[in-house]
């Protein structure tokens, strides 16, 4: 191999490295460094409003990177789910669950990831929450849609159980209650809670199909 081939291929295994520290390394490194710092400045400076909110956090889970950013979503998703859990009204509501999903959605969409059932589950959350703030039957069917993936992800998971158990009451799903019933009451033999609130949903007349 003659001197001039060589400082060629010198050259592209050199760049081939910084690439792949730039992307491999730099980039999910500042990515992260950007929402921590966004979360340090919330607790000093706590957003004034959603939009704020939005704006604030725009900029890391925008950020390209090849890796991280499952991660980052689903620790938005979380933060979201609390917000939600307070009772915000219809439209803050709609707003937030909007602006996780122009962020959620690529990635339930992709069917994978480390933890693609822990996803699931908080989608089905979120969207479960969202209908009893607002009333509107699209969030309750995304929930169980999404319930109903985790379930076959994770057919002993808790969370997704109970939250199936709860939605299909909401649907008035005689059928779907009844066959999660039976696995919870089957799986943790112990909590009476079911039991009871299957009791009282067949009681009320409810459960239609």
């Amino acid at each position: 191999m003659d001197r001039t081939l060589k400082g060629v291929v010198a050259a592209l295994v050199c760049a081939a490295i910084l690439g792949v520290a730039f992307y491999g390394t730099y980039m999910p490194l500042r990515k992260a460094e950007m929402y921590i710092g966004t979360l340090q400045a919330f607790q000093a400076n706590p957003p004034s409003s959603i939009q704020d909110f939005e704006t604030r956090l725009e900029p890391a889970l925008d950020y390209p990177s090849p890796i991280g950013q499952e991660e980052l979503v689903r620790n938005t998703a979380n933060t979201i789910l609390g917000f939600v859990q307070r009772g915000l009204d219809p439209t803050s509501t709609a707003e937030l669950v909007g602006f996780l999903n122009v962020y959620y959605d690529p990635i339930l969409s992709s069917g994978k990831g480390m933890s693609f059932g822990q996803d699931v589950y908080l989608e089905g959350a979120i969207n479960e929450i969202a209908f009893a703030n607002t009333g509107a039957p699209a969030y309750l069917a995304a929930a169980a849609k999404y319930y109903e993936l985790g379930a076959e992800l994770g057919p002993n998971r808790p969370q997704v159980l109970y939250g199936l158990f709860d939605v299909y009451r909401a649907m008035n799903d005689a059928t779907g209650t009844k066959a999660v019933a039976a696995k919870i009451m089957q799986d943790w033999p112990t909590d009476t809670r079911i039991p009871q609130a299957l009791t009282a949903f067949e009681g009320a007349g409810a459960g239609k199909k």
